[in-house]
């Protein structure tokens, strides 16, 4: 499974928070055009500002910079990622786990 690019966990959450990019610069304080140098460069922000991307997006700093949530193990990574997958997509999943009880 290929890791998530920097660029796409941004705008996957700013797709969660169902926040645009240029929104996203005006509450840190920067241009849309430095967001998208972090695509076109794959680089990253600078601490200060992935502070503030990271509070305005409701996440932690090292979940918005590596993806990795600290201090949990697998099975508490997987469901806060199914956590925030759309209403469809956990009745999907709900759906399919509801369907392995019956290899119980």
């Amino acid at each position: 499974m290929r890791t998530e690019l920097f660029y796409e966990r941004l705008e996957r959450l700013l797709k969660d928070k169902n926040m645009q990019q240029k929104e996203l610069a005006d509450i840190c304080g920067i241009s849309s055009n430095g967001i998208s140098t972090w695509k076109v460069t794959g680089s990253y922000p600078r601490a200060d500002i992935a502070v503030k991307i990271a509070a305005a997006l409701g996440v932690t700093v090292e979940y918005l910079i590596t993806g990795e949530l600290p201090g949990i193990d697998d099975n508490d990574n997987l469901a806060y990622k199914v956590s925030k997958l759309p209403e469809k997509k956990r009745r999907v999943i709900q759906a399919v786990i509801d369907s392995l009880s019956a290899f119980d």
